[in-house]
């Protein structure tokens, strides 16, 4: 089964001058003029972010590979879990301000009750020693039946069938199917970056924030939710917004920030 995000409409944000948080963090103080508003230069960041989201059932994915659930796993009677894949593409940076750090942020209205399970990539399940094309990285993780990472060394059994992740036409990684109990598989996608945080486990909101490390953050960021979502509800409604953090006179940062966008995912039909 295949996924192509360029399928779905990109929105594009650019990112100005005029959005930073404080304005004034961008002219050294000696080069300021009289008055409330500095005079700075256009250093523009232009962000592309996936329109329509693309959730996929861990239930359903389980079954791919031939298994029934589980007994006893009354979480499906009343819920269900979704993978929510969250695509952000830095295409232009800053000419000459150095580019620190992409965030990301998810918000799901009160109604209804979306709660968010687990948040990837996460540096520690990002291999530092797996460099490959264009020394880009690698996060590899194993994901349960409920939704939980655990470490990939711990995944003993793997078949032949994967789901694939890809955006503007270019595969991105892959969930390779396993045949574990309550294990739905391997997931492997590439990073920009190894340093990565991510937060909201348990929450009604997520953030991920991609810090600079060898390599410059122009490209694609993957980004994944496991969601628990009452079984009655058929399309996700949330917002989102994303914000840059570069540096100025002294290497002091400032940031950048775009206003919250409405977004939607359909959710796939599935067997009761």
């Amino acid at each position: 089964m295949k996924d192509n995000f360029s399928e779905y409409e990109s929105l594009h944000i650019t990112l100005t001058p005029e959005q930073a948080v404080n304005p004034l963090l961008l002219t050294p103080p000696s080069e300021r003029y009289f008055g409330p508003t500095p005079e700075i230069e256009d250093e523009n960041i232009e962000i592309r972010i996936g329109r329509r989201p693309i959730a996929r059932s861990l239930r359903a994915m389980y079954e791919l590979a031939g298994r029934k659930l589980p007994p006893g796993l009354d979480v499906f009677k009343s819920y269900k879990l979704w993978l929510l894949t969250h695509v952000a593409s830095i295409i232009k940076e800053p000419g000459k301000r150095d580019l620190r750090r992409l965030g990301y942020e998810v918000d799901f209205p009160s109604e209804p009750r979306v709660t968010v399970v687990e948040v990837f990539p996460q540096s520690r399940f990002v291999n530092k020693g797996g460099i490959i094309t264009n020394n880009k990285f690698v996060f590899d993780a194993g994901v349960n039946l409920n939704g939980q990472v655990s470490p990939p060394e711990s995944l003993t059994a793997l078949l032949d069938k994967f789901e694939t992740f890809s955006f503007g036409g270019k595969a991105q990684g892959n969930l390779k199917l396993s045949t574990q109990t309550e294990v739905v598989g391997r997931l492997s996608f590439v990073v920009m970056t190894p340093v990565i945080e991510a937060i909201g486990v348990g929450d009604d909101f997520s953030k991920w924030v991609f810090s600079k490390d060898t390599q410059p953050l122009v490209g694609d960021h993957l980004m994944m939710q496991v969601l628990l979502v009452p079984k009655t509800v058929s399309e996700l409604r949330f917002k989102a917004r994303v914000s840059a953090t570069l540096t100025t006179f002294f290497g002091l940062p400032y940031k950048l920030e775009s206003r919250w966008v409405k977004l939607t995912c359909p959710l796939p039909r599935e067997v009761a």
